[in-house]
């Protein structure tokens, strides 16, 4: 090996992005502006945010701070926990949970203002007991499984609530929500049963708003919309469907430094175990960004990185906090020098590398965000 070159330096006062830090660039712009598209196609009446798992990983604060501005009033998180974070930037807007009450006591839904959405007879059963005692009706909205499974109440507890109006007296029901098990293909039958079985089922319970409609049942016909839809991967620029979302954009970023870079000779390993052998002598640069950040080990097999307008493979596999990148094919006497390698952007977008990885987009997103130091731009 000859002609190691550190490219590592001192963080400099005003920088934008640290020079010794992968970042997960967040352009709270193109957020906003997903929205505002949304809102454009939506029929219905209620628009809501979906910002659970910390916004997808790009940041609750920052988040709600901009889809608040742009007049979004209504959002969905995770749990009691996240939609406390959220009231203080959002004090107008209405909170709810996806997760039903969890191990929350009711009391402390009420005393926040948020709003659960029950996931299970229990959690009804719980508020229904909470309302007698307190003597007034409690904001609630209650989950139906119409055939994704995992949350919410079946045909037969429906069927039984439907039979004791008392266990529902006490509750001010402001949602009946559901979810497509094939939301992301909007021409499959199971959908419009899905559908079906829910008109049939609330068709004896209390008139309420219904929730049926995702990110890509917004894109589908307006018999799909109902009165609140709940928009999650679009806001964030993120196709879900197989049939394209157009009028999204990505808002999302994610770089890392070089911090060194160094010639090989043909038949060198570079790797755990030798995992990579150079077939021609390599300029290989290693760029401080790994699986501790979210990246899967599994990019190193199809994954590219960019440096200006280069694109530039992976190889020696990918370690902790270290990516390793072969430079060889980039022109002689490309600075290198404060570059940051690009690896995911609109222009290798998320969608594309999930493909590849065989996993959903939103899974790398949100894995990503959370290990990842993030920056946000409003351009």
């Amino acid at each position: 090996m000859t002609g190691v070159v550190s490219l590592a330096k001192r963080r400099q006062a005003g920088t934008s992005l640290p020079d010794n830090a992968p970042v997960l660039r967040v352009d709270l712009a193109a957020i906003g502006a997903n929205y505002l598209e949304m809102r454009r196609r939506y029929r219905g009446q209620v628009l809501s945010a979906v910002v659970k798992s910390d916004a997808y990983g790009t940041g609750l604060e920052p988040v709600v701070r901009t889809l608040a501005a742009v007049g979004c009033r209504a959002f969905w998180t995770s749990d009691l926990e996240e939609a406390v974070r959220l009231r203080p930037i959002a004090p107008e807007a209405t909170a709810y949970t996806l997760m039903g009450l969890g191990n929350d006591h009711v009391r402390d839904f009420e005393a926040s203002g948020v709003v659960p959405a029950l996931a299970s007879m229990e959690d009804v059963e719980q508020c229904a007991r909470h309302a007698v005692r307190a003597g007034k009706k409690l904001a609630v909205a209650i989950q139906i499984d119409t055939g994704l499974g995992r949350l919410g109440l079946g045909e037969d507890e429906l069927a039984w609530l439907a039979g004791r109006p008392d266990m529902l007296e006490g509750l001010d029901i402001r949602l009946w929500v559901t979810q497509l098990a094939a939301y992301n293909f909007p021409g499959d039958p199971g959908n419009a049963e899905q559908r079906r079985r829910l008109l049939a089922w609330i068709a004896r319970l209390p008139r309420a708003p219904v929730s049926l409609a995702a990110s890509s049942g917004v894109y589908m016909g307006e018999d799909w919309h109902f009165d609140m839809a709940r928009v999650g991967s679009a806001l964030y620029g993120v196709q879900t469907s197989a049939a394209w979302q157009d009028g999204l954009k990505p808002c999302y970023e994610l770089s890392a430094p070089l911090i060194r870079v160094a010639d090989y000779p043909a038949g060198a390993r570079l790797g755990y175990r030798g995992v990579t052998q150079l077939t021609r002598p390599s300029r290989i640069a290693t760029a401080v960004i790994g699986y501790a950040n979210g990246l899967p080990q599994r990019f190193a097999e199809s994954g590219t990185a960019r440096l200006g307008d280069f694109t530039v493979p992976l190889v020696g596999g990918i370690a902790m906090n270290l990516t390793m990148l072969d430079l060889t094919d980039l022109p002689a006497g490309m600075p290198l020098a404060g570059q940051r390698a690009v690896l995911l952007d609109a222009a290798q977008p998320i969608e594309t590398v999930a493909e590849q990885l065989g996993c959903a987009p939103n899974v790398l997103l949100t894995q990503i965000g959370a290990g990842t130091r993030k920056a946000y731009v409003e351009e």
